[in-house]
């Protein structure tokens, strides 16, 4: 009989907001065969939904946030302003005229690292966007930048930035005055989590009964289902495209 695991799931890649549900995705089928998966199982299930609940609702109040929701406006101008950008530097790279073409492909120098910045976490987006600021201020891309009309997008990149770093680090700091906070209540959740799905596994494979091997098959297409929604690694020997 063929080995039955599940299927791979970096939960530490999973947004805070994506991992505590994945989290109450898995305690909800869970309970619906509770009695049926065996004391070992049951007891881990019982864990699982105790750290998992807590998580939850800070997440829920975070969510609710009045800052939440102005992070989340000045994050979309953020990124519909790269993609501006973005689009401007595709179409100039592929332009007739010689020196433009070149000034296009310079300047994707600038942002071939974080060209799929706002795909990934927040704070990963400001970090990597002031980082691409620094090194704009060198010549050797305001001089590209200018040839093809991109200086006043980077202007407003930058004070959109700025705005959403002042946004989300006020979230943070509200976060943080809500003792525990989300960040702090993960990691036993996602111990559970790992602890739980680990059980079901290994009762698939040795304790099977149609309550687990069901319980199995739930637990893991909730797994691809979140894997998916990871963003994939950039790979830095292509050609980004728009």
């Amino acid at each position: 009989m063929e080995k039955k695991e599940l299927s791979l799931l970096k939960e530490s890649h999973l947004s805070i907001e994506q991992a505590s549900a994945l989290f109450d995705l898995t305690v909800e089928d869970a309970n619906l065969v509770k009695n049926e998966i065996g004391d070992l199982a049951a007891a881990a299930l019982t864990e699982l939904e105790t750290n998992a609940t807590p998580l939850r609702a800070q997440v829920n109040r975070s969510q609710k946030s009045r800052l939440t929701v102005q992070v989340n406006a000045e994050r979309k101008v953020c990124t519909d302003v790269f993609g501006e950008i973005k689009r401007m530097v595709v179409f100039e790279s592929g332009s007739r005229d010689a020196a433009r073409k070149a000034a296009a492909n310079d300047f994707k120098l600038l942002f071939e690292p974080c060209w799929d910045m706002a795909k990934g976490p927040i704070g990963d987006q400001i970090d990597q966007t002031k980082e691409m600021l620094v090194k704009y201020a060198d010549p050797k891309y305001t001089t590209p930048a200018q040839l093809i009309g991109l200086t006043p997008l980077m202007t407003e990149l930058s004070a959109a930035n700025v705005a959403l770093n002042t946004t989300f680090k006020a979230r943070e700091l509200e976060d943080g005055q809500q003792a525990p906070s989300g960040s702090n209540l993960r990691p036993a959740a996602a111990g559970s989590y790992a602890r739980f799905c680990a059980i079901i596994e290994q009762a698939a494979n040795y304790t099977p009964n149609e309550a687990i091997l069901e319980l199995f098959t739930k637990i893991d297409m909730l797994r691809k289902r979140y894997h998916a929604l990871i963003p994939p690694k950039k790979d830095k020997g292509t050609t980004p495209t728009a």
